[in-house]
């Protein structure tokens, strides 16, 4: 079966309109402008796609009437302050999550990123945090190192495992978005370090959020990741691990 694209505008299917002055725009802009929703269906399943603050509820009512008639499972992928995808098996379950997303379409998000810690006890890992908490040790091909001043709380990557999550989005130069030191994010998830250097546990938690993708849009990114403390060193600063894996979460952003 080959790979199908649908376009819908106010509520019914139209061609694909021309990019104006012939210049292609990022697709979120072109969704936006347009109040376009796009529907792919494949042998792999059915995506639908749209900005969540355009003018598009009639097709977005079209296309989830429709649903049923494509293969599944069904992934809902929507702008709102970036990208969020979401897969259901069940058409049932993907009209209803439509008609929430349209009562919240007029959401304005209040952070660009969540956290929320839990007890790892009893619970189904992934499998590098379950081996990771294991072995009371970080693995170095899936984990990153970090550097943390305790009195400034200014963070350095110091190390990117070659098969850790950061290295399979971004790569392995300490210069991408979860890397860069000061921004917001980096704030946020580097309130763990403190905790674990302090205490000398592991730490394990939840995160959802918005990260610059090396294709220059933001899309909103789910994992879960054990923060292990490294060892002293004399004359150099205190270290930290991280172990994570891009995973859904229990998280409920929007």
């Amino acid at each position: 079966m080959d790979q199908m694209e649908f376009w819908i505008s106010k509520g019914c299917l139209v061609s694909k309109p021309d990019f104006k002055d012939g210049r292609s725009l990022p697709e979120r802009i072109f969704l936006d402008r347009n109040n376009l929703v796009k529907v792919s269906s494949g042998e792999t399943g059915t995506t639908i796609k749209w900005h969540a603050f355009g003018a598009n509820w009639a097709s977005l009512f079209f296309a989830k009437e429709w649903l049923q008639t494509f293969p599944g499972p069904y992934t809902l992928n929507y702008y709102m302050s970036g990208w969020f995808s979401e897969t259901l098996a069940d058409p049932v379950d993907a009209r209803d999550r439509i008609d929430q997303l349209i009562a919240k379409s007029d959401m304005h998000l209040s952070s660009r990123v969540y956290i929320q810690s839990f007890d790892p006890k009893n619970r189904a890992l992934p499998d590098n945090l379950r081996l990771t908490l294991e072995a009371g040790k970080a693995p170095a091909d899936v984990s990153v190192d970090c550097s943390f001043d305790v009195k400034t709380g200014r963070v350095k990557v110091e190390r990117i495992g070659t098969n850790s999550a950061i290295a399979k989005l971004w790569g392995l130069l300490p210069v991408t978005t979860p890397c860069l030191s000061g921004t917001s994010y980096d704030k946020m998830v580097s309130k763990a370090y403190a905790h674990v250097l302090q205490s000398g546990r592991p730490h394990y938690d939840h995160v959802y959020a918005a990260m610059m993708g090396a294709d220059g849009e933001v899309a909103w990114i789910p994992y879960q990741r054990i923060v292990m403390p490294l060892p002293k060193v004399r004359g150099r600063s205190r270290m930290v691990s991280v172990v994570s894996e891009v995973t859904p979460v229990e998280i409920a952003v929007v």
